[in-house]
């Protein structure tokens, strides 16, 4: 799938429509593009659609932000920017974060072979006005999350 976002309340819009067609978790949803192509904003719009009302940071120093949604669901946020190796991610549990909840991740392409396949790859890139975005489902459920989201609604 492939579409304009012109304007931030449009990748905002996104993040939305993804929190509104989410699967039960686990789920692992991988985002890359250049520093500053909305990859936060959109994470963000997700998280607060799916009810966080704390402070939402960008995960770019911590590596890692966790939010519990539900008794049932968590939703980990990550951003691979500064990580030096891939097996760094060993040494912060990433195997047991992807066990069992949702996973945003930023900067995927740092993690190596570590990252399993996502069921949705989002890609951001600038586009004169605002950006442009393509998401590839990876997984059976990937296809069926990707079916619920139309948009028609981001532009």
């Amino acid at each position: 799938m492939r579409f304009p976002l012109p304007t931030e309340e449009s990748t905002r819009k996104l993040g939305r429509a993804l929190a509104k067609s989410c699967p039960a978790t686990p789920f692992l949803v991988t985002l890359s593009g250049e520093l500053g192509a909305g990859k936060s904003h959109l994470a963000r719009a997700f998280l607060k659609k799916l009810g966080v009302k704390e402070a939402i940071p960008s995960p770019t120093y911590t590596l890692c932000e966790t939010y519990q949604i539900t008794k049932k669901m968590t939703i980990s946020h990550l951003d691979l920017y500064r990580l030096a190796d891939p097996e760094e991610l060993e040494f912060v549990g990433f195997r047991d974060i992807l066990a069992g909840q949702g996973v945003f991740v930023e900067w995927p392409e740092r993690a190596g072979a570590v990252l399993p396949p996502a069921d949705l790859e989002i890609h951001l890139i600038w586009q004169d006005p605002g950006r442009f975005c393509w998401i590839d489902a990876r997984t059976e459920q990937g296809e069926r999350w990707l079916k619920e989201i139309n948009p028609e609604a981001f532009v």
